[in-house]
């Protein structure tokens, strides 16, 4: 039979079209919130005043002198136009082909500017004539196909720009120049123009004057800064810097400030500014919000760690991130920027007007951001002159030093050399085309009832591998001596890299190369300063090598013959 299905449906209504009572999350206890906040001790409360003013005085002395030494010998004063990076790590600028006619077509256009095109004419064919191009170097140079093709295109059709520059240089100092200048570079108006050429040769690069820092035969850098006041010199000094980042903690103090020395002129006495700040709440990633009911962001949980009971560190951070956080505050130091700074006196005023004087927090038994050395711990703190951000270019040169303890030997392999181009260019490829011109000798064809075995006097390694033999100095200590490989059908082949000064004997001091090895880099470096102008360097860099490696040298083989044609 047909039937009727009733229901009734229930729809809440809103009473108010606005939302902001739904979104204030009510509390209906709020007594049972007190008595939370009393059971964990939160309503208790101390006689404690929070700090509402901060008088202090800092004393800053600047960075005066300095030494391309870790001996603090031989100060000279510090030049403040140059950052400390490029005052450190700068070493001579060497170009190749792509420089010289770079500067030869510099030269040549000032030139034709600068007299009749006769005279410029002869002139500018006088200088090809006397500093040319070669034409042709070595088989064993650094030179891959692009670069020789760009040698034998500039050859003969633009002067040596970097040989000019050079050799006006030498004749502005009152020298006689090799080779020297040809007599066209008397004409009038050609001085001034070489003079223009040395003066830009100079300004592209910030190079050392006589005050490099790099010591080659520790693979690193060692430099010394001083602060002279009337007080006393404090010495710093960096001995075995490896390149890269130079900051406070590169140096060590060396000798505190003394007396100065009797019969030299006082320095200025040291600059004392005092401060008035109001102090600012330590804040950092993570820490516990003051108030009570506030949910915490959880990118950081402290609560999520769990150190080990060793763990000290550990312990001690998650204690003063979660218990402490909001007891500490700061003040900021104004400090000038290469100089060394100490705060003297710290005197905080809190809420209550109760004044105390902070003493220093270094006075028991640890301390930060200070420098200490073999004269102790130092009160100052270093602000040296560093560079922001630098721009660093493709390394040039890239050699490796490996340990080869089979040999009782180090290897110097290069594995990137500057081209003619002025540009890196693989050293292996140019090993590998160097071989293949000049090959070992081949093994003879075994003869039908002969010796089906040879005997090979030496099998030598690959071109770009050069011996570093250990020798004793006078001394005692140990090193090792750049040596030269020969090769049947060529003879000596010899190093091409700068970083292993080719054309005199190279040192390299044993600890120098560890086991793991070292890998060093020669490369260009860009910055801008603070006063706007820019400065570019090369830079040479130490990194930890690749371990330890074999070469293939081997002497006294037994090698099976190839079997002869049938």
């Amino acid at each position: 039979m047909a039937s009727v299905t009733l229901w009734t449906r229930l729809e809440p209504q809103p009473r108010d079209a606005s939302m902001d009572r739904s979104l204030q999350a009510q509390v209906r206890d709020p007594l049972w919130m007190l008595a939370r906040q009393w059971q964990v001790g939160e309503l208790d409360g101390t006689d404690a005043g929070s700090p509402v003013q901060a008088v202090m005085s800092v004393e800053s002395q600047p960075l005066t002198g300095y030494a391309p030494n870790g001996t603090g010998t031989g100060l000279a004063p510090y030049d403040a136009a140059v950052p400390l990076e490029p005052h450190v790590e700068r070493v001579p600028v060497t170009l190749s082909v792509r420089g010289s006619a770079q500067l030869g077509l510099h030269a040549e256009a000032a030139i034709r500017t600068a007299v009749p095109p006769a005279t410029a004419t002869a002139v500018i064919t006088a200088l090809r004539t006397a500093y040319p191009i070669a034409a042709t170097v070595p088989a064993d140079a650094p030179e891959d196909p692009t670069g020789r093709a760009v040698r034998a295109t500039l050859a003969g059709r633009v002067v040596d720009g970097v040989a000019l520059a050079a050799a006006y240089a030498v004749a502005q100092a009152g020298g006689t120049p090799t080779p020297p200048l040809p007599p066209e570079a008397a004409e009038p108006g050609i001085p001034g123009v070489l003079a223009d050429l040395v003066a830009y040769r100079t300004s592209l690069y910030s190079e050392p004057a006589g005050d490099a820092a790099w010591q080659p035969r520790r693979l690193d850098y060692a430099a010394t800064v001083a602060s002279a006041v009337s007080t006393g010199t404090t010495t710093l000094t960096a001995p075995d810097f490896p390149g890269g980042d130079l900051d406070w903690y590169s140096f060590s103090l060396a000798s505190a400030a003394g007396a100065p020395t009797a019969g030299t002129p006082a320095p200025a006495a040291p600059t004392v500014q005092t401060f008035n700040f109001l102090p600012n709440h330590v804040t950092f990633r993570g820490m516990p919000p003051p108030r009570w009911w506030q949910f915490e962001d959880a990118a950081t949980d402290y609560g999520a760690l769990q150190p080990a009971q060793t763990d000290l560190a550990t312990l001690l951070v998650m204690e003063f991130a979660l218990v402490y956080g909001n007891d500490w505050f700061y003040v900021p130091v104004p400090t000038d920027v290469g100089s060394l700074s100490q705060v003297t006196t710290l005197v905080v005023t809190d809420t209550f007007g109760i004044r105390t004087v902070i003493e220093p927090a270094d006075s028991g038994a640890w301390s930060m951001f200070k420098l200490s050395g073999a004269a102790g711990r130092s009160p100052f703190i270093m602000m040296p002159p560093k560079c922001a951000a630098v721009a660093d270019g493709t390394p040039l040169e890239d050699v490796y030093f490996l340990r080869d303890d089979m040999a009782a030997m180090s290897w110097a392999v290069e594995n990137q050399l500057q081209g003619p181009l002025d540009a890196p260019v693989d050293a292996t490829q140019l090993a590998f085309e160097f071989d293949a011109a000049y090959p070992q000798p081949t093994l003879p064809a075994q003869t039908p009832g002969g010796p089906a075995q040879t005997y090979t006097a030496e099998q030598i390694p690959p071109a770009n591998w050069f011996p570093m033999v250990p020798v004793v100095a006078p001394s005692g200590q140990l090193y090792f001596r750049r040596g030269i490989l020969v090769r049947p059908g060529y003879g000596d082949v010899h190093a091409a890299a700068n970083l292993l000064q080719p054309g005199q004997p190279f040192f390299v001091t044993d600890e120098s190369i560890p086991s793991a090895g070292a890998e060093v880099t020669r490369y260009f470096r860009r910055v801008r300063w603070t006063d706007g102008s820019t400065l570019t360097w090369l830079a040479h860099r130490n990194r930890p090598g690749l371990g330890p490696g074999w070469s293939g040298l081997a002497f006294d083989l037994v090698q099976p013959l190839p079997p002869g044609q049938q």
